[in-house]
């Protein structure tokens, strides 16, 4: 951490330790001191817990929005996903006639030199 940072740190903790000796050591009896102490304490815990609900509201608006965009996202995706497997489809089902063409005459081919090989063993 830097200096400063440490230095502000330390002027910060030091307030606060100010402010709890302050008020321990005030004038008043100790339980009006510790009455105002748990007013105080539950004060802090209820706007820390408004805090925190709006938060996490917030992250969970933000989550929800990022959440659209992703499936809108995907949905985009997956359709070009789909076009470009249907165009290889394509090119594999025109790939696979030619074969099936090439090895059709390759047969006819060698059918054709089987029966005149037959013809001259005759």
């Amino acid at each position: 951490m830097c200096n400063k940072c440490d230095s502000i740190a330390t002027f910060i903790l030091g307030i606060l330790v100010g402010a709890v000796a302050g008020v321990l050591y005030a004038p008043a009896k100790g339980e009006t001191t510790r009455r105002k102490l748990k007013r105080w304490a539950e004060d802090t815990y209820e706007e820390g817990r408004e805090e925190i609900a709006e938060r996490a509201k917030e992250l969970k608006e933000k989550v929800m929005e990022h959440k659209e965009e992703l499936k809108e996202k995907f949905a985009a995706h997956s359709a070009a996903a789909k076009e470009r497997a249907a165009e290889l489809k394509e090119k594999m089902a025109e790939k696979a006639e030619v074969l099936r063409e090439k090895t059709a005459d390759g047969l006819e081919k060698a059918a054709e030199g089987l029966e005149k090989a037959a013809k001259k063993l005759r």
